[in-house]
C-alpha cells in the first residue's frame, strides 16, 4: 500500500472497549508495582536463608514476569487502538 492510498484510507474505528482495557491493564500494572513495593519490605525483614524468604523472593520473581506481560499487553492495546 503506498502513502498516498494509506492517507486516504478512513481512520480504523475505535471501540472504547478497548480504551476501557487500557485503563484496566494501567490499574492493574499500578496495584502490582506496589504489591511488589510491599513484599520487597516484607523480604527485607525476613533471615535470607529462611524458607519464608525464598518463597517471597520466588513471588517478586513472579511478580517480575507478570508486570512485563502486562506491560507488552498494554502496548497492544495503545497500538491497536492508536491511544
Amino acid at each position: 500500500m503506498t502513502d498516498e492510498v494509506r492517507s486516504l484510507s478512513p481512520v480504523p474505528f475505535r471501540d472504547s472497549r478497548l480504551e476501557e482495557l487500557h485503563a484496566g491493564l494501567h490499574d492493574v500494572i499500578r496495584l502490582m508495582e506496589l504489591e511488589h513495593h510491599l513484599l520487597r519490605g516484607r523480604l527485607d525483614t525476613l533471615k535470607a536463608d529462611s524458607e519464608g524468604a525464598q518463597l517471597l523472593e520466588g513471588i517478586i520473581v513472579l511478580g517480575g514476569v507478570l508486570n512485563r506481560k502486562l506491560t507488552h499487553l498494554l502496548g497492544l492495546c495503545r497500538d491497536v487502538g492508536g491511544l
